[in-house]
């Protein structure tokens, strides 16, 4: 068999943690998020995170029909999961601008038309003693689909985030390995 079935991933678990804009992540695979990430709660596993990434390409031919030269503009990437709790991280995600107060047992939410918010959002995935995290220092969130409360499902938000790159270009730090 070639290949190294090792280098295949399939992942235990997972978690989504969110802070400010430019928040530093860890910078390695064992120091826990800082107190500015806050956990976005339970995640559907079974969607996962799904990236895309969108761009224009462009072909330029010289006189004879020779292919010489092709251009990319508007690169364009997302990540899509899954969140199944409704906490303060994925209300906030859902509905930016809005607010929640909790007094005496009841939360009050004031739900507003959706403002557009950025965010900082680290992603890690976990199997056994693999760990890859993402660190992505910009980025805004939409609901992507409906939401159904239902007797027979969970509430499930779906959630498509939009990476902004720095000024350098880069959209995200990845760091992965295994840990003792």
């Amino acid at each position: 068999m070639a290949g190294d079935p090792t280098n295949a991933g399939q992942w235990a678990g997972a978690d989504v943690f969110v802070a400010p804009v430019g928040t530093a992540g860890p910078t390695d695979l064992t120091t826990p998020w800082g107190v500015d990430w806050e956990v976005a709660g339970l995640l559907d596993g079974e969607e996962g995170f799904t990236w895309e990434r969108d761009m224009e390409e462009a072909e330029h031919f010289a006189w004879g029909g020779i292919l010489v030269r092709k251009t990319r503009s508007k690169h364009k990437r997302t990540v899509k999961f899954v969140a199944l709790e409704d906490n303060e991280v994925t209300f906030e995600l859902a509905n930016p601008g809005s607010s929640r107060t909790t007094a005496d047992g009841v939360t009050t939410s004031i739900v507003r038309v959706p403002l557009s918010a950025d965010f900082a959002i680290g992603m890690e995935l976990r199997d056994g003693n693999k760990v890859k995290r993402r660190i992505i220092k910009r980025a805004t969130a939409d609901v992507d689909g409906e939401v159904k409360e239902s007797e027979n499902e969970l509430t499930a938000t779906s959630f498509l985030v939009t990476l902004y790159p720095e000024a350098n270009g880069d959209l995200y730090t990845e760091l992965s390995g295994e840990i003792d």
